[in-house]
């Protein structure tokens, strides 16, 4: 397991000590973000804590506060909090999204960390591994025919959704688009209507590599089943 992949989860499990705290200055809104979001105060808390660790591996891009220098060339990607809003409203799925890359900004690592979950998807490039951050052992995942897709930003999208459901598609709409991504493997499709974020998807679409994908400025579509993902794309391309 490389520096980043262990600073990532050392400093994942301190996250999520703190977020179960619940303190009303982790909902407090403060400043709109280098993403466009504006920050809540667990956004802005999981990103000093992240820094705590990534400094020394590397410069940090993140979501809250743009670019900060640290030593090296190499970049790390980071959505410190993806799903912030779920958190904001005790939905359990949020977590953050960390992609390592070089001086070009092309991924060599990546994890996806669940914090609810406290499940890591990630990869060197060789394959997903999966661990639980409670017993820090490596988990295999059962294989089993998944029934639904997930659908991000669904209810900003009626016309796909029914252009969809006439094709008798079910899908869900979870509000963390990295923790999806990291589980396309295990669903029919994971589909984004709109423009996505690389703060969104950077560390996400490497876990996703040997799958079928299209990312346009419209949409981003991610399925193992080339049938489903044919037909959502010319839903999507219409």
């Amino acid at each position: 397991m490389s520096d980043f992949i262990q600073a990532s989860i050392r400093s994942s499990k301190q996250i999520i000590e703190m977020l179960s705290q619940r303190k009303p200055q982790y909902m407090k809104k403060h400043r709109i973000g280098a993403g466009g979001d504006i920050s809540l105060g667990a956004d802005l808390l999981s990103e000093e804590i992240f820094m705590e660790y990534f400094l020394e591996l590397g410069s940090v891009d993140s979501e809250e506060s743009g670019y900060i220098q640290g030593k090296g060339s190499d970049i790390i990607v980071l959505d410190p909090l993806d799903g912030s809003d779920n958190y904001l409203s005790n939905i359990p799925y949020y977590g953050a999204s960390i992609a390592l890359c070089d001086e070009n900004r092309h991924t060599k690592e990546a994890i996806v960390i669940n914090f609810c979950t406290q499940i890591a998807h990630y990869s060197d490039g060789n394959g997903i591994k999966y661990i639980n951050l409670n017993s820090d052992l490596e988990i295999s995942k059962n294989q089993t025919l998944p029934k639904c897709g997930i659908f991000e930003k669904s209810y900003s999208n009626p016309l796909l959704c029914t252009k969809m459901y006439e094709q008798k598609m079910k899908f869900r709409s979870l509000g963390a688009i990295a923790l999806s991504l990291a589980s396309a493997h295990d669903v029919n499709f994971v589909f984004f209507a709109g423009n996505i974020r690389e703060y969104d998807c950077k560390a996400g679409l490497f876990l996703c590599n040997g799958l079928w994908i299209k990312k346009s400025d419209s949409f981003l579509l991610v399925s193992k089943n080339k049938q489903i993902f044919d037909i959502i794309t010319k839903i999507a391309e219409d």
